[in-house]
């Protein structure tokens, strides 16, 4: 995600996933004055405070349509009605603070914010005197003593008088994040006042909103203070989940249009539609705004004119570029830095290279330098490139967007002709002679190539040669300290031999060379259904041990580098998402793999419990997840069941986790953030569910999964989580392994499972999952645990 300040978000860019992760950033400019109230009390009186800012969360109009989003809002039930003290009046106000039943919702996640007023009792009134601290103390310095109050607290002092209720209100405004879907790291145990508290406003430097209810009530807000808008500067709404009762994506929808309609303030708005091409077609429109435009630091184009219509934003320092070939295709088209509107380039911080086939060196390739020698001096670069000779609708990111019934006829003949002739291949030299290297510091590349698996091109193996001996020429680029490389996903994925040669041992040899990386990241993007295949017919030891090497092979090279004190201490953030289906390769039987190697009674009733509820598959489950199984191979056995369905998990923890950074630079102290963990209850849609409703009702009657009873998932007895624990154990050894390469992690994410350095463990920890089993679960083994006797294998073994 991108930073919070223009000085301090430069050197970030935004990867486009399965779903749009959308961003724009914009300015920070002076507040406008202080908003309008909203009427709380139904007086006539508050309706005219002009002082009287609702913090976020505030009581919507009761019983009446939603002027956003078209809701009907449930009344209230309380006598009570919510009081707000007026602007020529200030009041001493008790401190605690309640909430009546209508307007927070006993979920352990609710309310994210305190409401104002609900249950406030006035004490008495005081004028404040003339000579009062606070009249005395510039604002400057209350608003910095500000920054070390918590969420809630600052919903107090925005009640006690006009002074501290403008500085409060606007502190609490200043920043606002969406998570409905997020979880805590465990040690919170759901605590959503005790993690806001703690976090909130300290380490995510926001407002958080958790829930539907406090959302709709917060744009209530919006909508009943024109002027309240005006004060929100960054407003993040973070990745979330279908739900049955609400169309989330048309929320996210009219909240775009609402901002981009009123706010002339904002600085920074990131929304990850659950549609991707829905986020797209709104972005664009959003930034067609000259109420917004005009402060934009960050720009997303997906044509040219985009660049300088209305106007070529003041401040622009952040581009990403994810044009339509056809624009490019044209003969004369080039990015001309030595005139307008394109001279706008020498002044960007960070730029993304994207276009709907991605070619995104394409883009490179078609600026024109100012001179040969004024390259362009970027913080950050983001390359989305891969080598493919044949293209189809179907490898066009927005084939229902972009503008391709310009490929039929003669226009089509003309853009097929011009990606036939263009160079496709990974080229060093096209960022090279464009950018100046030595100056990035940071370097994400989304780059492939499919040809080397059929036709036998050594691009990527070229390319990142090439990148190395730079760095070698260039004392190891001292001031790259982050550098994530991520593969295109491919249902042909490489044997073992090709990965070593052509992937490890390139990319590798690169990445020893960087003296200064502190954080990197490796996605070979090797779908999770890769589980699902049989074993070669080898030994069980020497299968494990190919797995080894092939391990080895990688990062063991980075105790042979002339550098290696460097590298293995000066990394503190390691991030592998696919690593148990792009480095386990080869699968044996499944009791004796790498996937069955915690000899615990915990995961021997994982094993037994996956076998109580879901073996044997069903043909349908079978053809529905892999897509390729013959019809008389439709019934597995139950190590292959084993295989499939942890590895359906493993799918899910690769694809669907995201946690939820906050929007500023130093974002890496993963234990401070919630996490997105996707969908719940993935084993049972998977395998559980039937073909209509009816179906569905029945199965969720018959299975064990309890989903009515734990609808959203976070059951520590849910099999999802259990299974999910079950990956932890088995991870130890490859967690072990790791630290004692590179002796200073402080976090670690392995095939989505995020890890921090615990001092009072003295190792890497899982963050967000529970490492030991629930003592319900463990129960019926109780008396074998308790006289030391352990399940009787056979077992796998790392590095034994």
């Amino acid at each position: 995600m991108l930073t919070g300040d223009s000085s301090s978000s430069l050197i970030s860019s935004i990867p486009i996933a399965a779903t749009a992760s959308i961003a724009v950033s914009m300015t920070s400019a002076p507040s406008s004055g202080q908003a309008a109230p909203a009427c709380l009390s139904g007086s006539a009186n508050s309706a005219h405070s002009p002082q009287n800012l609702a913090p976020i969360s505030q009581a919507i109009p009761l019983g009446v349509k939603h002027p956003i989003l078209n809701l009907t809002l449930s009344t209230c039930s309380s006598p009570e009605r919510h009081f707000v003290p007026s602007s020529d009046e200030e009041h001493s106000i008790s401190s605690t603070l309640s909430t009546c039943s209508s307007c927070s919702s006993n979920d352990s996640l609710s309310p994210p914010l305190p409401i104002i007023g609900s249950g406030l009792k006035l004490t008495k009134r005081i004028i404040q005197p003339r000579n009062s601290i606070l009249k005395k103390l510039p604002a400057s310095i209350l608003a910095d003593t500000l920054q070390y109050v918590d969420q809630y607290d600052l919903l107090n002092l925005s009640l006690t008088c006009s002074t501290l209720n403008h500085l409060a209100v606007n502190r609490l405004y200043k920043r606002v994040t969406v998570i409905l879907n997020g979880e805590f790291p465990r040690r919170y145990k759901d605590n959503a006042h005790q993690y806001i508290s703690e976090n909130g406003l300290k380490y995510m430097d926001s407002s958080i909103i958790l829930n539907l209810e406090s959302l709709i009530k917060f744009l209530t807000s919006l909508h009943t203070n024109p002027e309240l808008i005006q004060k929100i500067k960054f407003f993040v709404f973070d990745k979330c989940y279908k739900v049955d009762q609400v169309d989330i994506n048309l929320i996210q929808s009219k909240i775009i249009e609402f901002f981009g309609s009123n706010s002339t303030e904002i600085n920074f708005l990131h929304i990850t539609f659950i549609d991707f091409i829905t986020g797209i077609i709104k972005l664009t429109d959003f930034l067609k705004n000259s109420n917004v435009r005009n402060k934009i630091f960050k720009l997303f184009v997906t044509k040219t004119e985009d660049l300088y219509e209305p106007n070529i934003p003041q401040s622009l320092i952040n581009l990403f570029l994810m044009l339509n070939e056809v624009e490019l295709m044209e003969k004369d088209f080039v990015f001309d830095l030595s005139k307008q509107p394109y001279d706008v380039f020498n002044s960007l911080f960070t730029l993304t290279c994207s276009t709907n086939n991605q070619v995104g060196l394409e883009i490179l390739k078609k600026i024109k330098l100012y001179q040969k020698d004024m390259k362009l001096k970027l913080k950050g670069l983001t390359i989305f490139h891969c080598h493919k000779e044949n293209f189809s609708d179907e490898n066009d990111l927005f084939n229902d967007y972009s503008s391709n019934n310009m490929r039929s006829g003669e226009d089509g003949d003309h853009f097929n002709q011009y990606m036939n002739q263009i160079s496709k291949k990974l080229d060093f030299f096209s960022i090279h002679e464009k950018i100046d290297i030595m100056n990035l510091t940071h370097l994400y590349l989304k780059v492939d190539c499919n040809e080397h698996r059929h036709n036998h091109c050594n691009c990527f193996e070229s390319f990142f040669k090439n990148f190395t001996e730079f760095s070698v020429q260039n004392g190891g680029l001292p001031n790259l300290i982050n550098f994530e490389v991520e593969s295109f996903p491919n249902l042909d994925w490489l044997r073992p031999h090709q990965i070593l040669e052509n992937i490890l041992t390139p990319l590798g040899g690169f990445i020893k060379t960087l003296t200064s990386l502190s954080r990197l990241t490796i996605d070979f993007s090797t779908p999770g259904f890769k589980m699902f295949d049989n074993n070669m017919g080898m030994s069980t030891w020497l299968l494990n041990k190919l797995n080894e090497r092939l391990m080895e092979a990688f990062f063991l090279c980075f105790f042979t580098s002339s550098n290696k004190s460097n590298m293995v201490t000066n990394l503190k953030t390691l991030q592998l998402p696919d690593f148990l289906t792009s480095f386990i390769y080869y699968k044996p039987d499944f009791y004796e793999s790498l996937l069955h190697t915690c000899p615990c009674w915990g995961c021997q009733l994982v094993l037994e419990q996956l076998c109580h509820s879901f073996y044997p598959i069903n043909s349908e489950s079978i053809n529905d997840n892999t897509d390729d199984e013959e019809e008389e191979n439709a019934t597995l056995d139950l190590e292959s069941t084993y295989y499939m369905l942890i590895g359906y998990i493993l799918g899910k923890l690769q694809a669907d986790r995201e946690v939820c950074i906050p929007i500023k630079e130093k974002t890496f102290n993963y234990g401070k953030y919630p996490i997105y963990k996707g969908q719940p209850h993935t084993l049972h849609n998977g395998f559980h569910k039937g073909e209509d409703a009816d179906d569905d009702e029945e199965e969720c009657t018959k299975c064990s999964c309890s989903i009515k009873q734990d609808p959203m998932g976070k059951s520590r007895m849910n099999i999802d989580n259990l299974v999910t624990t079950y990956i932890v154990h088995q991870l130890d050894p490859i967690i072990q392994y790791l630290s004692n390469i590179f002796l200073n992690l402080d976090n670690l994410m392995i095939h989505g499972i995020y890890y921090e350095y615990d001092t009072k463990l003295d190792r890497l920890a899982p963050i967000y999952d529970d490492y030991e089993y629930p003592a319900d679960f463990l129960a019926e083994k109780q008396d074998e645990i308790d006289r030391g006797i352990k399940p009787s294998g056979p077992f796998g073994y790392f590095r034994n």
